[in-house]
């Protein structure tokens, strides 16, 4: 490998200046292939300087030194040490090293979650366990695949599960202690976080020396070097930014999910009829903000998991049913449980026949009566490439769009059945050109790049809104940015439930909008619940929470600019949409908290997590406005203000540009044609536009449209300039509109020279520019 440097039976290589490769080889050959969680593509660097010293070698990349002896045997405390700075002390570290100020990742589920069984409470130690799933060190935090009857696991649904009254006729399996009692208790010994890449002492080390390898068709197979050590070391101080860029590097980039991902999925489970489909798109158009993407749960195919067979009670014409949904403007992914093929499953005979000689086949007792399973190991090599092509083709070919999958079953050392899964399905859906979306849980480190993360199905109570925060900031530390929660929890007992006038069950009004306000403010919104366990469907609370679903969904539909740009900046970076305030204030121990967070690179967000009307609130230091309005606050302080049921603590620092297109534009057009700027007065700053077709993967190759708006503020004088710095628009013209927040009243506004007029708004200013070339930019003198 060009730039390493081999000492002994020892390899160091320099990635960044503050991410190394150490490795010891007993047989002094050393690993050349990428592993599942290693991905990235690699240019390893020269060392800015290597030195001897008293018989230690050391290698500095220009921000860590690493001091190691010669000699054969593998690396231990007396033969390895690390050095940096964090510019006020010398750091170090040495094999075996435990860190305690870790600040965590994700686990795989939150599955049964309801806060009373079990509290997940704080991170666990960091040392030099291998932090994923492979790890048989760490299973009770993130290995949850349990072999266990279907029935286990869940109860047996009703008969009349798909009739359009569901909400009434069903029974409740979902009171929840019976429940816990039915399925395994993920949380028996889950009380922590496990670890992720950021550190408050100023690193992470990754062991990466199990981790399964890839073959020549880019598919895992397993590493067999006994003794082998392939550790990756992150150095980095307080520059948590650096951290995650450098785990990108390492590990790969997130994709950039299609643009439709962004909007409203709406999910139930049982799957929904074909009436309902179009009752649920009336729905939503008559509120003023459409649904995006339908789920689907495991009805559209026939009884039981282990069929690829559409229920033709429920999808009698798959080719119809899919061209339906594709004409409202809707995605279409389907629940998937990749464990068995049934011989009542008309693929069955061809699955068995092309999985190879190592597929197991046995004999079970489904509801009344025996069936044969062939079982699929995703991590086997011909049996993924069987099932994937005999059981997924079709169903892609009709038009499905992309997966979410439940579940997986994998038996190989060095990775787990839920991450080769993910890799498989994104992959698969990411066939013609068109880009690639998947929801799943979580399979480990390396997970991020697949997709969206379905975070499982817990309890509808305050206790899952308040972690889910927390949740989610954390899982930043892995790479993950799109997180996808089921909005209002999944399952609630029936004594929970309340009518609305129509007569419709519903969890707690107060708690659903709350959880939906959550939902907008994070990167994916997904409504998804149990039967027997009350609607989701916004427009069932409207009455109870005086239309404020609908004000903050079309305040969605509003963000979509923002949020597609700052996905975009997750590819490039590694930065979350979603950031824990220390991201970018790592010294100040009063940003380390988890019940509010950074929300793109302009807004705040203090979401309420209780019933209660009140909300304590940190702001860094700095200048800062409540979002939408002309009030402006100043940070660095911790203060309580009451919060109504139709409002949310959202703020925007000072020197803010937030892009924002009309809650009326068209669902997902891939050029914003009304362009809202949403600024906010008070220091310099600046915003980026990213826009592409949305739909394909030339983002990769930066086929796309990059506008950079910058706010100059000079006391009474305010400019604000449009430029495109990347790329080509993909439409001919753009209006644009600007909103400012400015302690001082405009006196006079110009555009390029020309006088524009001013109009109050709400104690705001409202700014119309005349329609423009898209390409072209302006220059606006307040």
């Amino acid at each position: 490998m060009s730039h390493a440097i081999v000492l002994g039976n020892r390899r160091f290589t320099c990635l960044s200046p503050h991410l190394v490769r150490i490795e010891y080889a007993p047989n002094g050959v050393f690993e050349e292939r990428r592993s599942i969680v290693a991905m990235g593509e690699r240019a390893p660097l020269p060392f800015a300087k290597r030195s001897n010293d008293a018989g230690w070698d050391i290698l500095d990349t220009g921000f860590v030194q690493i001091l190691t002896r010669r000699n054969l045997a593998s690396p231990d405390r007396t033969t390895l040490e690390l050095r940096w700075s964090d510019g006020k002390l010398m750091q170090l570290w040495r094999p075996d090293d435990r860190d305690h100020q870790n600040l965590g990742g994700t686990l795989r589920s939150l599955d049964r979650y309801s806060g009373e069984s079990a509290v997940l409470d704080g991170v666990h130690v960091a040392g030099m366990e291998s932090p994923d799933v492979s790890s048989t060190a760490w299973p009770a935090w993130l290995q949850c695949e349990v072999d266990t009857e279907y029935t286990a696991l869940h109860p047996a649904a009703p008969a009349d599960l798909n009739q359009h009254d569901w909400l009434k006729k069903a029974r409740d399996p979902f009171n929840r202690q019976a429940f816990l009692e039915r399925t395994f208790n993920w949380y028996n010994e889950c009380r922590s976080f496990c670890p992720g890449v950021l550190s408050a002492s100023g690193y992470f080390f990754l062991n990466d020396s199990t981790s399964a390898v890839m073959d020549a068709d880019n598919f895992p197979i397993e590493r067999e070097r006994p003794g082998y050590h392939d550790w990756y070391f992150f150095a980095y101080a307080s520059d948590y930014e650096q951290a995650l860029k450098d785990f990108r590097l390492l590990c790969g980039p997130a994709p950039v999910p299609p643009h439709r991902s962004l909007g409203i999925m709406y999910s139930r489970w049982p799957a929904f009829s074909e009436t309902e489909i179009e009752e649920l798109v009336s729905t939503f158009n008559g509120s003023g903000h459409p649904l995006s993407t339908l789920v689907m749960d495991m009805e559209w195919h026939k009884e039981g998991w282990g069929h690829w067979e559409f229920d033709p009670k429920l999808i009698p014409d798959a080719k119809k049913f899919f061209a339906r949904c594709h004409a409202h403007g809707l995605d279409v992914t389907f629940n998937d449980h990749p464990l068995d093929v049934r011989d009542d499953d008309v693929h069955f005979a061809d699955y068995v026949a092309q999985a190879g000689p190592e597929l197991i086949v046995r004999t079970r007792e489904y509801n009344g009566k025996m069936v044969q399973m062939a079982k699929v190991d995703i991590t086997n090599k011909q049996q993924n490439q069987a099932f994937a092509r005999i059981c997924h083709t079709h169903i892609l070919d009709l038009g499905l769009d992309f997966w979410w999958n439940d579940g997986s079953r994998g038996q190989m050392a060095g990775t787990c059945g839920q991450l080769v899964t993910n890799k498989t399905f994104f992959e698969e859906s990411e066939r013609g050109g068109r880009r690639g979306m998947l929801l799943a849980r979580w399979g480990g480190l390396g997970s991020h790049r697949y997709g969206a993360f379905f975070t499982g199905d817990a309890t509808s109570d305050f206790h899952v809104l308040a972690l889910e925060c927390e949740f989610t900031i954390r899982a930043g530390g892995v790479g993950l940015s799109h997180i996808s929660h089921d909005i209002g929890g999944f399952c609630t007992a029936a004594s929970a439930l309340v009518k609305n006038k129509a007569g419709v069950d519903l969890i707690d009004p107060v708690m659903y909008l709350r959880w939906l306000q959550f939902g907008v403010f994070n990167p994916i919104l997904r409504f998804h619940s149990a039967p027997g366990s009350g609607s989701r469907k916004p427009a069932d609370y409207e009455d109870e929470v005086g239309g404020a679903c609908r004000t903050w969904l079309r305040q969605r539909h509003a963000m979509l600019p923002y949020l597609y740009t700052a996905a975009r900046h997750h590819h490039d970076t590694g930065i979350p949409l979603v950031r824990g305030l220390f991201l970018a204030d790592s010294r100040n121990p009063a940003a380390y908290r988890f019940d509010q967070y950074g929300f793109g690179p302009a807004l705040l967000v203090a979401p309420m997590l209780t019933r209660g009307n009140e909300r304590e609130v940190y702001l860094p230091p700095g200048k800062w406005w409540a979002f939408g309005t002309n009030t402006e606050i100043a940070g660095g302080t911790t203060f309580t203000r009451s919060v109504a049921l139709h409002e949310v603590p959202v703020y925007a620092k000072a020197g803010s540009i937030v892009t924002l297109q009309s809650p009326d534009a068209p669902l997902h057009a891939a050029h914003v044609a009304e362009l809202i700027l949403d600024v906010y007065a008070g220091a310099d700053g600046s915003a980026e536009l990213y826009e592409d077709d949305g739909v394909s993967t030339d983002y990769r190759k930066n086929v796309g449209c990059h506008t950079h708006f910058a706010l100059t503020d000079r006391a009474r004088h305010l400019t604000l300039t449009g430029t495109v710095t990347a790329g080509r628009p993909l439409g001919a013209q753009r209006t644009v509109t600007v909103l400012l927040s400015w302690a001082t009243a405009p006196t006079s506004v110009q555009l390029n020279g020309k006088t524009l007029s001013v109009t109050p708004e709400g104690g705001r200013w409202r700014i119309t520019l005349p329609a423009l070339a898209a390409a072209d930019g302006f220059t606006l003198e307040i």
